[in-house]
């Protein structure tokens, strides 16, 4: 397989799946990538309720199929198991498979220069262990389109390198797993979670650290002493005013619908980003 593996989660959201997927093939550059799509299924295995239509996920699946993209891989659920096993087996996949690694969430649009971008994020990265990844932003934060920072954001699109998964995961196994491994992920346990992050001496909820898988993984790279990235002027935008967090009103709420140009002429060339110290 290639050095570079791209990975989709993908649901019930064909309309969204759509653009997302005409934003990779649209990219500038693509090396060696191979790309994968994790497609989840309609009714839960755990519960027997039906979280989508089969339908959708079949269209989301024929998309994926017809897209013109090289080197494509599956892996669909025959069931409904949830984002976070969905998301887990495509962090496994990727990073066994692959030294450098880029997982979308099936609403994340991508400049068609964020592959080029990519490749010289994931050599500054290599230089520095402490942080786990880089996010292309969906918000323009300020003016520096060459500025990378450091924290916490919304983890639809990230590049990061295999070696980095496979250090914070133990982490993640450890902490958050056993809360949605055996069950419906829209019934677990906020308390038990809330518990959880109780004993690492975070605060846990809408005040504090996610109850989703992204705050499990934001866990595990705290406990591994590492951080996250994005660059501060957006190369990426979200569509999904409609989804497991998101309605159209809490999306305009949050900015999302306003989120300034994503795509950035002078990235064409760009042959660099300065990181802070």
């Amino acid at each position: 397989m290639g050095s570079l593996g791209v990975g989709v989660i993908s649901f019930n959201r064909p309309g969204y799946l759509r653009r997302v997927l005409a934003s990779l093939e649209a990219q500038t550059q693509v090396d060696d990538a191979e790309y994968w799509l994790f497609q989840d299924g309609a009714v839960n295995r755990f519960s027997g309720v039906p979280h989508g239509k089969q339908e959708d996920v079949e269209a989301c699946r024929a998309l994926f199929d017809r897209a013109r993209l090289p080197n494509k891989h599956v892996t669909h659920w025959p069931d409904n198991v949830g984002v976070a096993i969905n998301s887990l087996e495509a962090l496994d996949t990727l990073s066994d498979n692959y030294a450098r690694v880029i997982l979308l969430e099936g609403d994340a649009v991508l400049s068609p220069h964020w592959l080029r971008l990519a490749g010289l994020l994931f050599d500054d990265l290599a230089a520095r262990p402490n942080v786990f990844s880089v996010s292309p932003n969906f918000r323009s934060e300020g003016p520096d389109a060459d500025a990378v920072r450091i924290g916490w954001r919304h983890m639809w699109a990230e590049c990061f390198l295999a070696e980095r998964w496979h250090a914070i995961r133990p982490y993640y196994i450890e902490d958050y797993w056993p809360h949605v491994c055996d069950r419906d992920y829209f019934r677990r346990d906020t308390g038990a979670i809330n518990a959880t992050y109780a004993t690492r001496g975070i605060v846990g909820g809408p005040d504090g650290l996610a109850w989703s898988q992204d705050g499990g993984r934001q866990l595990a790279m705290m406990r591994a002493g590492m951080c996250r990235a994005f660059l501060e002027v957006n190369r990426a935008i979200n569509i999904g005013r409609e989804g497991i967090h998101f309605t159209p009103a809490l999306f305009h709420e949050y900015g999302f619908d306003h989120p300034g140009p994503f795509i950035h002429n002078d990235d064409a060339a760009r042959e660099g980003f300065t990181w802070p110290a």
